[in-house]
């Protein structure tokens, strides 16, 4: 089995885990704290801020692989550079301090759908670059 396999197979089951445990985290996320002792129900799906950026890494280095960007001599060596990359490349997106409220589910949803359609002619090397990925619109609204 090539290495360029074996990272595939190890992308497809790295998504599925993600997939399972965004049902887990949705759910767990569902009520927010306003003060101590209350707790409100939003009436919006909540993603929290990690699980939501370890979406997008996976959403993006799965275009990336489907896209002949990683290998040897690619863009990412392998899967794991690509996931490594990618998550020093949004520090600083859908944090706690941007977004305190966690991630729009639906909007989450929105993101992944626009990465995993976008044209492999069109190099995503800012998330921003995608409408439906701007943190003012993943951000759960205030």
């Amino acid at each position: 089995m090539t290495c360029s396999v074996r990272y595939g197979a190890l992308l497809i089951c790295a998504l599925a885990l993600a997939a399972c445990d965004r049902d887990r985290a949705t759910d767990r996320d569902r009520t927010t704290k306003t003060d101590p002792g209350t707790t409100t129900v939003t009436g919006a799906n909540v993603v929290a801020n990690d699980p939501a950026v370890l979406r997008v890494v996976n959403a993006r280095c799965a275009r990336e692989l489907a896209c002949n960007n990683v290998g040897a001599d690619k863009k990412f060596a392998s899967t794991d550079v690509c996931a490594q990359k990618l998550r020093a490349d949004m520090k600083n997106d859908l944090n706690v301090q941007d977004c305190p409220r966690g991630i729009d589910q639906k909007e989450l949803d929105e993101c992944l759908s626009e990465i995993r359609n976008e044209s492999c002619n069109n190099p995503i090397d800012k998330l921003e670059r995608l409408a439906a990925c701007s943190t003012s619109d993943l951000c759960l609204k205030r």
